[in-house]
């Protein structure tokens, strides 16, 4: 299957989105796991995550509206610069671009919630955050192949279970990769205070969401590809086990990671007569190579859903 330079652009615009929306969900639960008593590096931290939240959320707003814009230019056959009457008739008369529309009104909501909740340097109000996020993510569930079963199917609740936990586990480790492990590891010995709980909460929830990834996912890719024979016969089949290989091997250093580093990294951080600096730096440096290895797997994803489904190209 081959793509052309307005594909290619669709693409990017959809990657950006959905790696953007897994900031957000990482940065929320950070946020939550680093809550409570004060100490220095975390106030550093929150005062980070405040900030990437907001510049999430637009982003995963403004990447969405350029994969809009150029998804009707690609319907029109018109030039992108001339797309704007396709956009205005996608948004009035097809249910893609209601769909749409809600998602995107959502999104300005939520923009305008964190701009208000994370002024005095940390996310409030999440539960009402959490509630908007999830409309979000089951709107955008919505306009993809899941929505040919019928609006809020099975199917679409299965990949809105799927975009949540997806999201949740890149979420988590970009967010602790970029944002709190360089903090922590600059922090001195006394001023680790949640530190041990932060990296046991990050790991649970990247199991759980890895075990939820993988239930929806093998629904989700069972009802894609329909027949065995299609797994390794069609453009779609074969982009799904490209994914499914990333996901293993990003699975595979997150075991490592919680096996064979962190019962001596979660040791130095309770100890404060232990350096953390050496256990710190093992763990981080498996989970930066994990980052960009999810990074892989959105980017892979978003071609996914760009394919046509084995049968119908």
């Amino acid at each position: 299957m081959s793509f052309g330079p307005l594909e290619i652009a669709r693409l990017v615009f959809l990657a950006l989105q959905s790696l953007s929306f897994a900031s957000l969900v990482g940065v929320l639960l950070s946020a939550r796991w680093l809550r409570g008593a004060e100490s220095g590096w975390r106030l550093r931290v929150n005062g980070r995550l405040s900030t990437a939240f907001t510049l999430s959320a637009i982003l995963t707003l403004a990447s969405g509206a350029g994969a809009f814009w150029v998804h009707c230019a690609l319907m029109s056959e018109l030039p992108i610069l001339d797309a704007w009457p396709a956009v205005v008739s996608m948004l009035r008369s097809t249910q893609f671009g209601h769909v749409w529309a809600i998602g995107a009104g959502l999104l300005v909501l939520l923009i305008g919630l964190s701009v208000i909740c994370t002024r005095a340097g940390t996310i409030r109000f999440q539960p009402l955050i959490w509630l908007l996020v999830a409309c979000v993510a089951l709107a955008k569930s919505n306009g993809g192949h899941p929505v040919d079963a019928g609006m809020l199917s099975i199917p679409v609740w299965a990949d809105w279970v799927h975009l949540i936990a997806i999201s949740s586990w890149v979420g988590i480790v970009l967010a602790a990769t970029f944002i709190v492990n360089p903090a922590m590891l600059k922090a001195g010995r006394e001023d680790l205070s949640g530190g041990a709980s932060f990296v046991q909460s990050m790991s649970d929830a990247a199991t759980v969401a890895l075990i939820a990834l993988f239930a929806t996912g093998a629904y989700n890719g069972w009802r894609g590809v329909n027949a065995p024979e299609n797994l390794l016969g069609s453009w779609y089949g074969q982009v799904l086990v490209l994914k499914l290989v990333l996901v293993l091997i990003a699975a595979g250093l997150g075991g490592h990671n919680r096996f064979f580093e962190m019962p001596s990294l979660l040791g130095s951080l309770r100890n404060t007569a232990v350096s953390h600096q050496g256990p710190l730096k093992r763990f981080s440096t498996i989970l930066h190579v994990e980052s960009w290895v999810l990074i892989g797997v959105v980017a892979i994803a978003a071609v996914l859903v760009s394919s046509p489904l084995p049968g119908t190209e």
